[in-house]
């Protein structure tokens, strides 16, 4: 019976020891899904991001066919007109199709702008995903160190009580085994003691006939 006592602590020891283990995996499942919600956050952003910066560049493509389209249509009075005042006939065009001049290096400068402003966005996207992603990875593996190392401590303490009940198992056993030897002693004594009796009432029998 004490040994039955015993066992069913140590199950429930081990139990609890688990249950608590299971409560911090699903603790670090959370914080990883939690993690995950704003990477996808930050990754709908910048896509958001770049659906901007692609309206930009189509909005930039645009003005530029309207103005190769107007550009056509007024060559002929653009030639006739260039020499006398080539500043003031290309303002007038420009206006005229609600567009304004800009200079060849302006437009190289925006476009560079631009395309910083792109490889800027996805960077600290990268950045912010891979820094996200490190502190899941960090926390995950300290937490599953954790529950190993309280795992290790377990297991250890259990072992130490199944020696001290498997001793504890041994010593009872002997003891059984000599009370039983006892047993077996004390009850070959009594029929070798009941042989001698009945021996003597036979002897004492046969002489009393005689």
């Amino acid at each position: 019976m004490a040994v039955t006592k015993s066992t069913k602590k140590t199950s429930v020891s081990t139990e609890l020891v688990f249950g608590q283990a299971a409560q911090q995996i699903n603790k670090a499942v959370t914080e990883l899904g939690n993690a995950t919600s704003t990477i996808t956050q930050l990754v709908s952003q910048g896509e958001e991001l770049t659906l901007q910066i692609s309206n930009k560049e189509a909005q930039i493509a645009d003005l530029e066919v309207q103005y190769a389209e107007k550009s056509r249509q007024a060559e002929v009075d653009f030639n006739l007109n260039i020499k006398t005042n080539q500043e003031k006939v290309v303002n007038e065009i420009l206006r005229s199709n609600d567009m304004e001049a800009i200079k060849s290096s302006e437009l190289k400068a925006l476009r560079q702008e631009l395309e910083t402003i792109k490889a800027s966005a996805d960077v600290t996207i990268k950045k912010q995903v891979a820094d996200a992603t490190n502190a899941i990875r960090s926390q995950f593996e300290n937490d599953l160190r954790f529950i190993q190392s309280e795992n290790k401590a377990v297991a250890a303490e259990n072992a130490s009580k199944i020696g001290t009940l498997t001793e504890k198992n041994k010593f009872l056993e002997d003891q059984v085994t000599k009370l039983y030897n006892q047993l077996d002693a004390e009850r070959a004594a009594g029929i070798e003691r009941a042989k001698a009796s009945a021996v003597g009432q036979i002897t004492v029998g046969t002489d009393s006939r005689k």
